[in-house]
């Protein structure tokens, strides 16, 4: 078989590819969209903002509020009494109450929240 002899430039392409070792994801780290990054930066962020706790609400109370808010219509603002994965409050239910499910789960714009999980109520 003729081998054609290889010139100065096949040489250093050979010799370049012989010793090149590739970084693996490291390099496609710069090609994230701006937008992408943005996005992950602002969940980040969301996910880092601590809600204080409010006072917590009987039972009662807490009835007497949604029932005057799913009468008249009105907007409430819900704090649960469970933490997120951080170990910190979650960010309030914001909503109208649609309806019961029995007596003990409500229907806040299509969210279902159980009384018992109810720490404090506010109509806005």
């Amino acid at each position: 078989m003729n081998r054609r002899p290889m010139s100065d430039f096949d040489k250093k392409v050979d010799a370049f590819f012989r010793n090149y070792q590739d970084r693996g994801m490291k390099k496609w780290a710069g090609f994230f969209p701006s937008d992408h990054t943005a996005k992950i930066n602002h969940a980040k962020a969301k996910r880092s903002i601590v809600y204080p706790k409010r006072s917590e609400m009987t039972q009662e109370e807490i009835s007497m509020i949604l029932f005057k808010a799913f009468s008249n219509h009105y907007q409430v603002r819900i704090q649960l009494k469970r933490l997120n994965e951080n170990g910190n409050l979650s960010a309030d239910i914001i909503g109208f109450v649609e309806g019961y499910n029995g007596e003990s789960t409500i229907v806040i714009s299509g969210t279902w929240i159980d009384l018992d999980e109810i720490n404090h109520v506010d109509i806005i």
